[in-house]
Formats: C-alpha cells, structure tokens, sequence
C-alpha cells in the first residue's frame, strides 16, 4: 500500500491530489446544500460543530466500503480485472442468491431515486423562489410558482438523462475516475467565490457574478474538452484532472482579481456588520484532535504497508 504515489503516476500523483483535493473539498463542505444546510439546521453551534465532526469520522468507513469489495472481487474472480467498472455487480451476481440480489438492486435503486430526487428538488427550489419570483416576478401567484417548478424539475431530468448517455460513451477513464473529473470540473467557480467572499472584503458582486457565470462555462468547458473532445484515449495528453481542477481555480483567482480591481462601478453602501465571537468548546476541540490524528495515523500506517 502506498497512499502517496509518485507524481509520474498515471492515476493518483501525490502533487496533483494535494492541490486538487482541496477545491473539491471546499465546494462540497463549504456551499454544497446538503452539507450547508444540514449545518445551518443545527440547534447551535455546538450541535452544527459535532455533527460535522462526526461525518468527518464516518467518511472514514467510505474507504473499506468503497475499496474492500473491488479487492474482495478480484482476488475470487481474476478476470474482472480487465473490466473493473463491473467488479461490485459481478460480485454480486455471482455470490448472493437470487432474492437477495433482488434486494440489493432495489436499495440501489432506492438511494439513487432518492438521491436525484433530492437534487431536483434542490435545482427546482432554488431556481423558482430565489431567480424566477425573485428577479423576474415578485408578484407570482401559487399557481405560476408551481408551473414553473414543475418544468425546472423536468428539464433537470432530462439534462441529467442527457449526461448518463454522454457518460456511457467516455472511454479510457474508469467510472470512478469519471466521477471524480466532473466533480473536479464543477467546482472551481463555487470554490473561488466562496474564498474570496470570505476572505476579501473588496470582491465586488460583479467579479462573482462573472465566476459563477463565464468562470462555470470556461471550467465545464474545459471538462468536455478533457472528457469527450480530445480524451486522454485518443492520444491526447492532459494533466491530471485534480491538477487541472486547482489551475481552473487559479486562474478564476486571477479573474476575480482583475475584475474587482478594474470594476469602476463599486457596490453600493453596505453595512459594516461587527464580528460575532464565538467560542468552541473542549469537548469539540477534543473531538477534532481525534479526527486529525486518527487520519495522521491511516496515511502513515497505509503509506508503504
């Protein structure tokens, strides 16, 4: 076993990973609704700081759930190495009886309905109460707002039945990896705005407006071009797509910059807010030390085992 792969490796480069990762990170922890939202629902702060902390401990288990089966299928069936995107179904297939394989297809299908489900909800949400009723028709009745939200959720799910197809057609990626890259691609524009929202003062709403608009459309653009375009199994040679993902980020930091700097039209007065302390108990400090040395102690001890 060895966590950090050299930064020649084709399919994990320590560098890439170590930049990369981070991007991804902060859009999915730190804007992601589900994440946001759940935190934001908590009772206090205290309750918000626990929950996230106890995620961080589950999302350990991700790692013997998601690598043990594919290890598990390779050693009993050799041959699937050659086609590793069908090693949980093979395995499946070939070890349980019959009525539980019907189980286990329903629960997948449970939490993949669920799942998109979710998000349609979310994109339809979103879109009709803070865009449409917001920007375009404050005054909307019950009934328009529903039309609406029903037709945003409707081309959601073609859009997403569009995207399965075009998935299904990449080739030279493992399905894995595939995932990953569209992740890696979708964030840097949530990721940039969020830092520099936070971070700095100046950043104007134009400069945001235009990451999350031409920054997303340069960024996906990118991602097609890497997936589909001119694909790594045509002979085409790309850097890896976590590394790909912190230089998409970089350049959007540049852009923000330029903008807000170049941006004669300033935002309007705003309201300097005083900063809330607030202070974290030791019994949380305690449970984040935990979770530090606890994944301290996995790379190391799966680093070169």
């Amino acid at each position: 076993w060895n966590l950090f792969q050299p930064n020649d490796s084709p399919d994990y480069p320590w560098l890439a990973i170590l930049l990369g990762y981070p991007i991804m990170g902060v859009w999915f922890w730190c804007t992601d609704q589900s994440m946001v939202q759940s935190v934001l629902g908590a009772k206090d702060l205290k309750t918000g700081q626990r929950g996230a902390n106890f995620c961080g401990l589950l999302k350990i288990l991700d790692v013997p759930l998601f690598i043990l089966p594919g290890i598990i299928c390779l050693v009993l069936f050799p041959e699937i190495k050659a086609t590793p995107d069908k090693a949980y179904i093979h395995l499946v297939t070939n070890l349980f009886p019959s009525g539980l394989i019907g189980l286990v297809v329903v629960t997948m299908l449970a939490a993949m309905i669920s799942t998109i489900g979710s998000a349609l909800n979310s994109l339809s949400t979103v879109f009709t109460m803070d865009i449409y009723v917001r920007k375009y028709k404050p005054a909307a009745c019950n009934k328009d707002v529903v039309r609406i939200g029903r037709l945003v959720t409707l081309f959601g799910a073609i859009v997403a039945i569009a995207l399965t197809l075009a998935i299904d057609n990449i080739r030279g990626i493992k399905l894995f990896d595939i995932f990953q890259s569209i992740l890696g691609f979708i964030a840097p524009p949530m990721t940039t705005v969020f830092l520099f929202a936070v971070l700095w003062k100046k950043t104007t709403a134009r400069a945001v407006n235009l990451v999350l608009s031409v920054g997303s459309l340069f960024s996906l653009g990118i991602g097609v071009l890497y997936l589909w375009v001119l694909p790594v199994a045509d002979g085409y040679h790309w850097p890896h797509f976590m590394m790909l993902s912190f230089l998409i980020f970089c350049a959007l930091s540049v852009f923000t910059v330029l903008v807000t700097l170049l941006d004669k039209k300033k935002d309007g007065p705003t309201q300097e807010v005083k900063p809330v302390r607030y202070k974290t108990d030791a019994f949380t400090k305690g449970m984040w030390a935990f979770l530090i040395l606890i994944m301290i102690g996995l790379y190391i001890y799966f680093n070169g085992h």
